[in-house]
């Protein structure tokens, strides 16, 4: 039961009674009833009990009353209700006088209703109460649901909330920022004792009772929800409510950092191509950049050049994309606390991903991160072609030559021909140190290495040259050239013996080998008519 003394002296038939002293007490709650019926009942009275009495136990000494009222209030009875008539008359004045100082309510009953009626007319009333209550619960949740349902970008979530839950709150984002307020409490009485934890709490600011939820999504935090109360046991009902709130609020932010990012994200690409054709200097493009936020240009990144099928000048499109990409990253288990940029360049996408500092120093653990990407990309949109992919960056003032490289991989890449889904500069940067070798000095080199093998037979010719080159592409894992050859390991050890005798070059020597590498670079470089 949680009756106010208040509240049951409005039931029938207590409220036939009245109120004889201890009037500031009114507010007590009552948690339960007892009934006295002898006078060590006291020793079993918890905190919040109604007790009714004929006062039998106490009708030859007032001062008895007044010992029972003391002992009632330091058990944190919520109020003593005696039926007079039939051992009392009245209520000794000196009763009456000690329930006011103590504030503990004394009700006369009425007579001419039994104590079973009066305890079945409070617990009806609680019952009563309690049934409205939770309609009036599950009505607030509905309406939740509903504008969860029907709310779009141009919603005023945070006025409808309040309207919904009727009671005053504040947004506050994990920064500290306060992004709404319908408190009494002032902006800097909300954030006190900031920073806070991502914990569900009732805490004081000022005069004012609060509760605290924390607005996360996958784990990321985007705030809190700060709700006031008057009630604490009101507050307590509707926590699952508040927690609802919560929810949905999370989302909305979520939306809206999106979307800011996205809008960031635009205006840089812009600034970016206006710099590229010449028409904006670095410095516009770098103030553009500082948008981003300094967090994410303090950690390593790589950046990413792609295509898809949504490429077009139009720009809902492209911005609608964007979006997607972005929902889709958030959702994804291994993506979801990362957080990454995107936006157009010369009509193509142009991506900044994060990495984590130990990636970062780990050319295979950055590499499958890096994958990973591109793969998402292709798994959303099936006309993405080919991802170019720098190296690992740090810095905002890196991420143009980022570009570059991505468009220098795709260059090379359309000049070799290579068709892979996944395209890194960092496999072709030798290639890119090399381009501008002529290609007469190009020739004599590779004349001179591989005339012994070149002047055999065109078949095998062409059969140890492919082996040479899965051998190197496989970064000399014999396992990993058979397999891509399609042949025995063995069998690629003897090509390999036959090639390094002919060569007169042993493949276990760095310096052997990176003649090798140069000589194959160098056939991939020069035109095909010209290669050796």
């Amino acid at each position: 039961m949680q009756l106010t003394i208040e509240d049951a002296l409005a039931v029938y038939p207590l409220s036939e009674g009245k109120l004889a002293a201890g009037k500031k007490g009114i507010s007590r709650t009552i948690s339960s009833i007892n009934l006295m019926d002898a006078p060590d009942v006291i020793n079993w009275m918890k905190k919040g009990e109604l007790l009714l009495t004929t006062a039998y136990a106490i009708r030859d000494s007032p001062e008895e009353f007044v010992n029972l009222l003391q002992k009632l209030n330091e058990r944190g009875a919520s109020g003593l209700g005696i039926k007079l008539g039939r051992y009392w008359a009245e209520i000794p004045e000196i009763a009456l006088l000690e329930a006011d100082r103590l504030g503990l309510p004394l009700i006369e009953l009425p007579f001419q209703f039994t104590f079973s009626e009066q305890i079945t007319a409070l617990y009806q009333s609680e019952f009563q109460r309690d049934t409205r209550r939770l309609n009036e619960l599950l009505e607030t949740q509905k309406k939740l649901v509903d504008f969860a349902m029907q709310a779009d970008e141009y919603t005023n979530y945070f006025q409808s909330i309040t309207s919904i839950l009727g009671v005053p709150l504040a947004i506050v984002t994990s920064e500290g920022q306060t992004l709404y307020n319908m408190t009494r409490c002032s902006d800097m009485e909300l954030l006190s004792d900031w920073p806070w934890n991502q914990d569900n709490r009732f805490y004081k600011s000022a005069s004012n009772l609060l509760y605290r939820v924390p607005l996360l999504k996958s784990g990321k935090s985007y705030g809190y929800l700060l709700i006031q109360t008057e009630n604490l046991l009101e507050a307590h009902e509707m926590e699952g409510i508040f927690h609802q709130a919560a929810v949905i609020l999370s989302y909305h932010l979520e939306v809206i950092q999106n979307q800011e990012a996205t809008a960031a994200g635009s205006r840089l690409g812009m600034a970016m191509e206006r710099y590229l054709k010449g028409n904006a200097s670095l410095k516009t493009v770098l103030e553009f950049a500082e948008a981003l936020g300094s967090a994410f240009w303090s950690t390593p990144y790589v950046c990413m050049v792609s295509y898809t099928r949504a490429d077009a000048w139009d720009h809902e499109s492209q911005r609608r994309k964007l979006r997607e990409i972005q929902s889709k990253l958030q959702d994804h288990p291994k993506t979801s606390s990362l957080e990454s940029h995107h936006f157009y360049v010369m009509n193509r996408i142009y991506s900044l991903f994060p990495l984590l500092e130990e990636e970062a120093k780990d050319r295979r653990k950055y590499e499958n991160s890096v994958r990973l990407y591109a793969e998402l990309m292709h798994s959303w949109d099936h006309g993405t072609r080919t991802c170019f992919i720098s190296k690992v960056r740090t810095g905002m003032e890196e991420f143009i030559d980022g570009f570059r490289e991505c468009e220098e991989a795709e260059r090379i890449s359309t000049e070799l021909g290579l068709t892979e889904p996944v395209v890194m500069f960092a496999d072709l940067e030798f290639i890119y140190l090399f381009k501008h070798i002529p290609q007469e000095v190009m020739v004599r080199y590779c004349s001179y290495l591989f005339r012994p093998l070149v002047d055999k037979e065109e078949e095998y010719t062409s059969e140890m040259m492919h082996t040479l080159e899965a051998y190197f592409a496989n970064n000399g894992q014999v396992n990993e050239t058979a397999r891509e050859l399609y042949i025995h390991r063995n069998t690629v050890l003897y090509r390999l013996e036959k090639i390094s005798g002919l060569l007169n070059l042993d493949l276990k020597n760095t310096d052997h080998l990176l003649l090798l590498k140069l000589g194959l670079m160098f056939r991939h470089l020069m035109s095909p008519e010209r290669q050796v």
